[in-house]
């Protein structure tokens, strides 16, 4: 990882389809435990024992994307009913707003995972993962860029210009060359020009993907 990158810079907890993570500081590196398809009950036994007393643990939520409501129209009490477009929310537990530019981007956790968090010994807060990955394109100055996130069975794209999110987007590619598709045809349907290309790979997916996007004159940079 570039170590000018730190993804999770303060004690951290990744709750993604497959699974869930935590990440803490450890001097000028982070330490990591994968925990995949695993129970909330495990969770709830192995986060004191990594954390500790856990003074500052952020929940990250990659489980699934937010919704992008416009600020200036955004309403708390309509919550439900924008993630009802998008999502099944039979089980929904908490819901969480974050800013994205002009935008909020609203998400939740499921009525489990909530019991779950709640249980833990240590307060939490909350952020969308690909909340962090905007406010790092943020804070890179780019006129416009992209950031990809290959995980293990689901590709997630975040394109800015300047500080306003273009494009927030999951999909699940079937092999590498599938997600080299779809950055092309973003390039190209938002007239991309020598867009900044950020590039996290999470396990192995992906690997063969920087050298694809090279053959096209996209250079990623490697988180």
């Amino acid at each position: 990882m570039n170590a000018t990158y730190r993804l999770y810079d303060t004690e951290s907890i990744r709750i993604a389809p497959d699974g869930f993570s935590f990440y803490k500081p450890d001097g000028d590196k982070t330490a990591v435990r994968h925990f995949a398809n695993a129970s909330g009950a495990l969770l709830s036994t192995e986060a004191p024992q990594f954390f500790g007393d856990g003074t500052d643990v952020t929940v990250v939520v990659a489980r699934h994307i937010p919704m992008l409501v416009p600020a200036e129209l955004y309403d708390s009490a309509k919550d439900r009913e924008y993630l009802s477009l998008q999502y099944d929310i039979s089980r929904l537990g908490a819901i969480f707003a974050d800013t994205m530019g002009a935008y909020k981007a609203v998400y939740f956790l499921t009525q489990n995972e909530t019991d779950t968090l709640n249980r833990l010994p240590f307060p939490y807060k909350t952020v969308a993962e690909t909340t962090l990955f905007h406010r790092f394109l943020c804070a890179q100055g780019n006129p416009t860029a992209l950031f990809v996130a290959a995980n293990p069975g689901f590709t997630d794209i975040v394109v800015t210009q300047k500080v306003e999110p273009l494009l927030v987007n999951r999909f699940s590619p079937a092999e590498t060359e599938d997600t080299l598709y779809h950055v092309l045809n973003i390039v190209k349907q938002y007239n991309l020009r020598q867009p900044a290309l950020y590039l996290r790979q999470f396990g192995e997916e992906g690997r063969k993907l920087p050298q694809l996007l090279k053959t096209y004159n996209l250079n990623p940079v490697i988180l």
